[in-house]
Parts: C-alpha cells; structure tokens; sequence
C-alpha cells in the first residue's frame, strides 16, 4: 500500500483511541451466566455496542465486534473493510521470552505485522525401496515459512511471538473475505513456489487507512487469491 502512510494512520489512530479509553473510565467485569455471552462490546472510536449472543445468527457475519482497517497480502493484494477474528475471543500469543501466552483484546491492537523467521522449499523423500534404510529424493519440492507474529498496541507496546493458527476476517462493502489464518508454519503444495504461498503480511486497524484505500484504489478489495465468501 505505497500511496497510504500507514504509520502515520496508525499513530493518529493510536492517539484517538487512548483518549477514548480515557474518557471512558474504568471497565466494569462482564456479568455472569448467560448474560456474560451477550455484554456490550466497544467499537474503534470508544463507542458501545449492542451485546451479541455467539449462538444466535442474527449478524453472523456483519459483526459489531469488527474493527475498520486494512488486510495487506504478500501477493499485493489489499483488502479494506471491517476486520475481525473469531466471536469473542482474544489475539493469542505465546511470548517464548515471557514462557506464558497473552491474550490480547483486538481493541487494543493498532497493527498486526508478520515476520517471517523461516522460507525456503522442502524436499520430498521417499524409501529407496521396500525394507530399505535409505531415503531418495523424489523431485519434487513445496515452499514453507516459518512466522512470528508482532503486534503493536495502542499503548505503542510491542507483543512479538507464535500465533498457533488464528483466523481473520475482512468484510467489505460486496463480500466478506478470508479466513486469513495466522500460522506458525505454513506450507504449500508440491509443485508450488514461495510466491505461490500467499499469506497476510499485515493487518492495520485504522478506519482513515481503510477509507484512504477505498477512496484511492476501488478495485483493491479484488483479491488475487479466492478466499471464501458468505
């Protein structure tokens, strides 16, 4: 997304939304029972938001929980619309530096970035023969990456670890896209290339980001790939 200055979307969204939490004062605890499965949410500007019930379908895929931002592919592709990932559950992260997981409210997050740690093509072995100890190469090779996943906070913290295979979503005006899965590792298919293994490479949350590209670019939400519609 070369013609929108993401960072600097990023940080003023960064800045509005702590003075949001600001002004709203302290969180109260969730109620309990079944009540618990249907409390207000709030959205990216501070605002509450109706309860949703998880089991119900009404707004199964226009979800009050989504975020305005931005899905940026490794293929080009860019994907504006309301972001989100699955009901009522928190980004998960294993810190490896920490030894614990943190569960990270999407509300809390300005972007999502993939660092990719490991790329390169693996080989396909096969026995020699029946019995035998020794291995052959087949030919045939298929691309893997190995990520880690950095998440910067409103808070301009910074939470870096292995995502084990968490889902997002981009809704846009026409259809809703993915799911994106946040791997640890991915693989491909034999016969592919690297550049065949597409993967998100970043999520912004930033609504002036995502109108910027819906205004610069009409055809962005066109995905190169065919992720799944409703």
């Amino acid at each position: 997304m070369r013609n929108v200055p993401i960072r600097l979307l990023a940080l003023a969204l960064a800045a509005a939304l702590v003075a949001a939490t600001r002004a709203a004062g302290p969180a109260t605890a969730p109620a309990s029972g079944a009540s618990a499965r249907t409390q207000a949410v709030p959205d990216a500007a501070g605002v509450t938001l109706p309860g949703v019930n998880p089991f119900g379908r009404r707004d199964r895929f226009r979800r009050p929980d989504a975020l305005p931002g931005v899905v940026i592919l490794s293929d080009g592709t860019i994907l504006p619309g309301s972001v989100y990932t699955t009901l009522g559950k928190n980004w998960e992260v294993w810190s490896a530096a920490e030894k614990r997981w943190r569960h990270i409210p999407p509300i809390l997050v300005l972007s999502i970035r993939a660092v990719v740690v490991e790329a390169g093509m693996e080989k396909e072995w096969r026995w020699k023969e029946m019995g035998s100890d020794e291995k052959v190469f087949t030919g045939r090779t298929k691309p893997i990456r190995r990520f880690r996943w950095r998440f910067h906070l409103i808070d301009d913290s910074v939470i870096t670890g292995a995502v084990k295979g968490q889902p997002a979503w981009v809704r846009s005006r026409e259809k809703r896209h993915g799911p994106f899965v946040l791997h640890e590792r991915s693989a491909g298919k034999y016969g592919q290339t690297l550049k065949d293994l597409v993967h998100v490479q970043r999520i912004v949350i930033s609504r002036r980001a995502m109108n910027e590209v819906i205004r610069a670019a009409p055809t962005a939400s066109t995905p190169a790939s065919n992720p799944a519609g409703d």
